[in-house]
């Protein structure tokens, strides 16, 4: 009974099913090539893990680089500054000299000016000046003259008259 009690021990453990379950998926296996997608997926993960190592490298030069960049900030920003600065004086500068160009050309233009206005009222002045000697010669002339005088003066101008008259006829 040893052998027939070793068969029913067989059936109840399912290590028939067991085989039969591992026979269905060898067979499997084969007949949908799974060895070989699975060898792709696993040279896609070794892939995916030699290129994501490779890309922390490059992270972590690019990190230090900036690191180290951003060591020389300071200088940097100082150079900056430093260069604004420079920049401004220059502006200032070339705005003083065009201040002073423009201010000595209005000094001028002011001074021709004056001196126009000057001459003007120099003019005005001689030309009233002379106006009013002028009346106040005729007033004293008019004034000082007698009527004897004045008809004398008349009839001399009538004379002069007559002489030239007798001048262009000749």
């Amino acid at each position: 009974m040893n052998i027939e009690s070793l068969y029913i021990k067989i059936l109840e453990s399912n290590i028939i099913n067991f085989i039969i379950m591992v026979s269905i998926l060898v067979f499997i296996f084969k007949k949908f090539k799974l060895g070989s997608i699975i060898d792709n997926l696993t040279n896609d993960i070794q892939n995916s893990v030699i290129t994501s190592a490779e890309s922390v490298n490059e992270a972590l030069k690019e990190y230090k680089k900036t690191k180290k960049e951003s060591k020389d900030i300071p200088h940097k920003r100082e150079e900056i500054i430093n260069r604004a600065k420079e920049t401004g004086e220059k502006i200032k500068e070339k705005n003083r000299q065009e201040t002073i160009v423009k201010t000595d050309k209005l000094d001028k233009e002011c001074e021709k000016a004056k001196a126009g206005l000057y001459e003007r009222g120099v003019q005005n002045t001689a030309d009233n000046i002379q106006l009013k000697i002028y009346e106040l010669a005729k007033t004293t002339v008019l004034d000082s003259l007698t009527p004897e005088f004045q008809t004398k003066l008349i009839l001399s101008a009538l004379d002069e008259l007559d002489k030239m008259g007798e001048v262009q006829t000749k």
